[in-house]
């Protein structure tokens, strides 16, 4: 082990929320590891990074990654599902639960790319933006679609297992 791996620290990006505010409002960018299980499958606790850009209200649209501050102080990155006049919308890509309204000032930063082992991929790439508009279709099957998967996944193992004894 390196002298420079033992020290590194793993820190939660909510720790690093107000230096990372800074750096948004400097018209810099921020990268943080995607936490929690909640924007699954398009992002993977631990394996993902998401970059962050500032952006206004104006500046979103329904199928975005944003990340607000909620009332009680909690950071949250969601994808807006939708947007009206004074106020959003928004839900996990795991969830089928829609927070809001959500008022403009909530907005800290919007994610322009998405980083999973070496590549990047931006979010204005057109196979991503179809693949978030059919699952922005399907919130009300999520919890059917995730169990689907479930079992069949549990079904395969029971098969590879009896053919590969």
């Amino acid at each position: 082990m390196s002298v420079m791996s033992e020290n590194i620290k793993l820190v939660k990006a909510a720790e690093l929320f107000g230096l990372t505010s800074e750096i948004l409002e400097h018209g810099g960018r921020a990268w943080i590891t995607v936490t929690g299980m909640s924007m699954y499958p398009f992002l993977r606790e631990g394996k993902d990074c998401v970059e962050l850009a500032k952006t206004s209200f104006s500046g979103i649209k329904k199928g975005d990654i944003v990340l607000i501050k909620r009332m009680d102080g909690a950071f949250v990155l969601h994808r807006v599902c939708r947007k009206e006049k004074d106020c959003f919308y928004m839900v996990g890509d795991a969830q089928q639960w829609i927070e809001g309204p959500l008022a403009p000032d909530q907005l800290q930063a919007k994610v322009t790319k998405i980083k999973r082992n070496d590549r990047i991929i931006d979010c204005n790439n057109p196979i991503l933006k179809a693949c978030v508009s059919v699952w922005m279709l399907v919130i009300p099957l999520r919890y059917k679609i995730f169990r689907i998967a479930r079992v069949s996944k549990r079904i395969a193992v029971r098969i590879s297992k009896k053919l590969f004894k």
